[in-house]
């Protein structure tokens, strides 16, 4: 709701400033004014922001839990297809790309440990999943061996992305 509020306040400041400097001459106490009405509302749009991270992050629709058995999930059945035939790792790749599209999300909870640490984690997570879909592109355009050296290079940077988050438990 903070969030929210915020953007209406931030939008009334943003209006009214514009409205208050487009006069000839300007009207600088308005102008001072929408000022601090825009920091007001940035203010209440990053604790609202905030807030709703914390929620997900309890609620379990995100955080370090989840990434974890999502990671898990999909590091075990990459193990299963390393060595199978072509068909079966097309299929079960994408099966595990599409269950990989939701770490971005749920990831999102992770930038209350900091910017650093977020960037950190996806930064290495989109390089495997891109390994991954060259993976994937590649078994559907038939080169076999292509394709599972990139899957190998996914694989361990979803093994890395794995071990960063157990990292952050305190």
């Amino acid at each position: 709701m903070k969030k929210l509020i915020g953007n209406v306040i931030l939008t009334i400041g943003l209006v009214g400033g514009a409205i208050t400097a487009a006069r000839i001459p300007p009207m600088w106490g308005g102008l001072a004014v929408s000022l601090g009405v825009m920091a007001v509302g940035i203010v209440l749009r990053r604790q609202g922001a905030k807030e709703e991270l914390h929620r997900a992050a309890q609620s379990g629709t995100g955080g370090v839990k989840e990434l974890e058995r999502l990671l898990t999930e999909s590091l075990a059945r990459l193990e299963a297809i390393m060595d199978a035939p072509k068909d079966r790792v097309l299929s079960e790749l994408t099966a595990v790309l599409e269950e990989l599209e939701e770490f971005a999300e749920k990831a999102q909870p992770l930038r209350i440990e900091g910017l650093m640490t977020y960037g950190t984690i996806m930064t290495v997570f989109s390089r495997g999943e891109r390994a991954l879909n060259r993976a994937w592109s590649a078994f559907a355009d038939g080169c076999e061996d292509e394709g599972r050296k990139y899957l190998r290079f996914g694989y361990e940077d979803l093994k890395e992305t794995l071990k960063a988050i157990k990292s952050l438990r305190v």
